[in-house]
């Protein structure tokens, strides 16, 4: 029989690497003892250990050890806890178990249970202790429950803890040797045990969210973990995972009840009155709010699609006298520039998840400051249904939990569907209102204007082209005055166009009628109205033919049509008077009230039989000359001016512009329908004295009718400030019309002359304004 000593040898653990044993001489000394060794030994030979103290210990240091051991803190083996913690459990019934497991919505309730069912599971596999981790920080931290709070004990990955790379892995890790497995260099946190074994199982949900982890412990004096104890957790785990995951579908379908009920809500509003897209967007942002437990909630919905103008519906964080979230409604020109996040969700078609805003790089901190709020988490999920993107949710601050889960983003996929259906209907009803001025505007139009007179077209037609002898002096120089030459207009404008293009390009007889229906489109204001229509026309086609290896032939058609074009049907009006009164023109369109309506005047001559010009171009030819008459004639509103010119400078500025950039060459053509749009600034004084009074007196008509509907004009328009119209016309020709010249004369040749023409101008008016002061 081996002795005692031979038997603890047996016991001794392989040293760790880098802590082998040196070599000794052999000798007959007795090999050093671990506390370790002899306590196992102790162990496993307990008559040893009853000799040693009945014969070696003294009786009075066997009384202190006992008065010690009695007055030590005693510390609940695991299973030993309060009653209230073991109350599940202990209920007769399995069914009233399960009712109780898959009805917790609440995510304090769901650990509070999982951390019981970890209790139940180590006494299951007698474990000497356990630990429950949530993972949080969308999954990049990791806390301990304890007496249902969450402590903090460090990150989730690889070298860390056990519980830190099972969250990682997403994988049970057993460690049947903590202090000898080199994985885990922190062993278990918070507690300094490193001789024991460890089984670490991770609760895992079908959505890939790992809502907690289990860990268990055994000391060394008991045998490590084995596959026996894996199966029996992993048993329990998968089922108590499958409840968390029933309670999510619960969710779901009571969510999609309430979606039911929002649908049905919002179908009723529809069929008892039009509902416009602003009532449905308010009802989504309300109900997206409650149903993902977010702070604030924002949206944006596609207005224009071509111009990318969007409207915003942003959360002001007030309510209103019934208790109601306000919005603040605005329209977006540029929303990469305002918000970046819901422009790559819309963009993408994809949702951006986003745990801390502040380490975003798209997100925008000074936006906080100034509103006084922090932003933490961020949820952006497009709407869309099918190919048709109707908007973007932004949702802020998740409320019941640190982070916008996986589970999160499947509730507000499933909302976005209705959404999408609900201002899809919307979007239709408004359509039948938006249908009803368009008669109106139609209506109106029909009644003042009427398709040229056939025998101006014959007259025209037979003699189309213009004697030489006939064509102004100054016809071939900025300086040229339509007034003085209104019969021969026509003519001329054929002219312009064989020039360019040829006397084969435009069938001769659908050129004359379009010209003479153009000319009895523009109704008879002072200024804008057919000659000023042609003065932009000839400004561009002077601009062309002093840059004619830039544009194609295309570009040039595109231009000329444009600016002849550009003012048609114009009241005398400004967008802003549309809009204060409400009328139809403003109801048809949001933005560019009188360009979008000179635009679709264009299309509705080029659409009538006779005067289809551009017969000759195929469907996709067809398709690319309309939208670029849309681009230059909407370019001529006068507040999209501003940020062209800003852009042209700047890449001038950096050396960027490029004309073979399609950017760069959009931005160019903008500028020069302005310019061209501006041209009587540049005009001999005589001419330029007589614009401006042209100018002032629809100023003053639309200032006249605004005083008769109780509204006072703002001075310019204003006939009571008449004397200091040249001091406004110093400002605006300072102002836009030189720096708009500058710009443009550093890109195309040509251009100078007006900039000299507009800068003597403005010196006359400062004269007259000295003299009148």
């Amino acid at each position: 029989m081996a002795s005692n000593l031979e038997q603890m040898s047996f016991l001794k653990r392989p040293p760790f690497p880098g802590r082998m044993v040196k070599p000794r001489l052999k000798s007959r000394v007795i090999p050093s003892m671990t506390e370790l060794q002899v306590k196992n030994y102790l162990i496993q030979n307990p008559k040893v250990f009853e000799q040693f103290v009945l014969e070696s210990v003294p009786e009075s240091k066997l009384e202190d050890l006992l008065k010690v051991k009695r007055e030590r803190p005693r510390k609940p083996a695991i299973g030993e806890h309060p009653i209230a913690l073991q109350s599940l459990y202990l209920r007769n019934s399995v069914i009233e178990i399960a009712e109780v497991l898959t009805n917790s919505y609440d995510d304090e309730e769901q650990q509070r249970r999982m951390e019981e069912t970890a209790h139940v599971l180590g006494r299951a596999v007698d474990a000497n202790d356990m630990a429950f981790y949530v993972p949080t920080h969308n999954e990049t931290m990791l806390s301990l429950y304890q007496h249902g709070e969450l402590v903090p004990c460090g990150p989730v990955g690889k070298n860390l803890t056990v519980a830190a790379y099972a969250v990682s892995e997403r994988k049970t890790i057993l460690v049947k040797d903590l202090e000898m497995d080199s994985r885990f260099p922190k062993g278990i946190s918070p507690k300094p045990m490193r001789d024991c074994s460890v089984l670490c199982v991770p609760v895992v949900l079908p959505s890939a969210d790992t809502v907690g982890v289990l860990e268990f412990t055994r000391d060394h004096l008991k045998p490590p973990f084995c596959e026996g104890d894996i199966q029996l957790i992993h048993a329990v785990v998968s089922w108590m995972a499958a409840c968390i995951h029933e309670n999510g579908l619960k969710r779901i379908l009571d969510t999609q009840h309430e979606l039911n009920e929002f649908l049905l809500e919002i179908t009723k509003d529809l069929f008892k009155e039009i509902t416009c897209v602003d009532r449905v967007a308010n009802t989504i942002l309300h109900f997206t709010k409650d149903l993902l437990h977010a702070d604030r909630c924002s949206m944006y919905l596609v207005e224009e699609e071509q111009s990318k103008l969007y409207v915003a519906y942003e959360d002001t964080g007030t309510v209103d006298a019934n208790g109601k979230d306000v919005y603040d409604k605005k329209r977006v020109h540029d929303l990469h520039a305002v918000d970046i996040i819901a422009w790559e969700a819309i963009e993408n078609g994809k949702t951006v998840n986003i745990y801390d805003a502040y380490e975003d790089e798209r997100f925008d901190q000074e936006s906080d400051t100034k509103l006084g709020y922090h932003t933490k988490q961020i949820l952006c999920m497009p709407i869309r249904n099918r190919e048709q993107v109707y908007g973007v949710i932004k949702i802020i601050n998740c409320l019941h939990h640190d982070r916008f889960t996986h589970a999160d983003e499947e509730y507000f996929s499933l909302f976005s569907d209705y959404c999408a259906l609900a201002l899809h209907y919307s979007k239709i009803y408004s359509l039948l209102y938006q249908q009803q001025n368009i008669y109106k505007v139609a209506v109106d139009v029909l009644q003042y204007h009427i398709v040229c007179n056939e025998d101006e077209v014959m007259s025209l037609q037979e003699t189309p082209y213009i004697e030489d002898e006939a064509i102004p002096e100054n016809f071939f120089s900025p300086e040229f005055y339509a007034y003085y030459h209104v019969e021969r207009l026509p003519q001329l404008f054929i002219y312009i166009a064989t020039d360019l293009f040829g006397e084969d390009t435009f069938e001769m007889e659908k050129l004359c009628r379009f010209i003479l229906t153009v000319r009895k489109n523009y109704r008879s204001v002072t200024y804008h109205n057919w000659e000023h229509g042609f003065h932009v026309a000839h400004a561009l086609w002077l601009m062309m033919k002093a840059n004619d290896d830039i544009f194609t032939k295309f570009e040039k058609m595109a231009l000329i049509i444009g600016g002849i074009c550009h003012d048609l049907d114009h009241r005398g009006y400004n967008n802003d008077f549309f809009r204060k009164f409400d009328l139809p023109l403003a109801a048809l369109y949001s933005t560019s009230v009188m360009e979008q309506h000179h635009y679709k005047q264009t299309i509705t001559i080029l659409h009538t039989d006779g005067q289809d010009i551009f017969s000759f171009l195929n469907g996709p030819q067809y398709k690319e000359m309309l939208e670029l008459l849309r681009e230059h004639i909407i370019s001529t509103d006068l507040a999209l001016y501003f940020p062209n010119q800003k852009e042209a400078s700047k890449r001038l500025e950096e050396g960027t512009f490029d004309m073979n950039d399609h950017a760069s060459r959009s931005c160019c053509k903008a500028l020069m329908m302005t310019a061209a749009d501006l041209c009587a600034v540049s005009k001999p004084w005589i001419t330029q004295e007589e614009t401006v009074d042209r100018l002032y007196n629809e100023f003053y008509m639309q200032g006249d009718e605004e005083k008769k509907r109780g509204i006072t004009p703002i001075p310019m328009m204003d006939r009571e400030n008449s004397k200091d119209q040249p001091k406004q016309q110093v400002g605006f020709i300072n102002f836009i019309c030189i720096p708009l010249y500058q710009t443009l004369s550093q890109i195309l040749d040509g251009v100078h002359h007006y900039l000299v023409g507009c800068e003597e101008n403005m010196e006359m008016w400062k004269l007259l304004a000295e003299q009148r002061a």
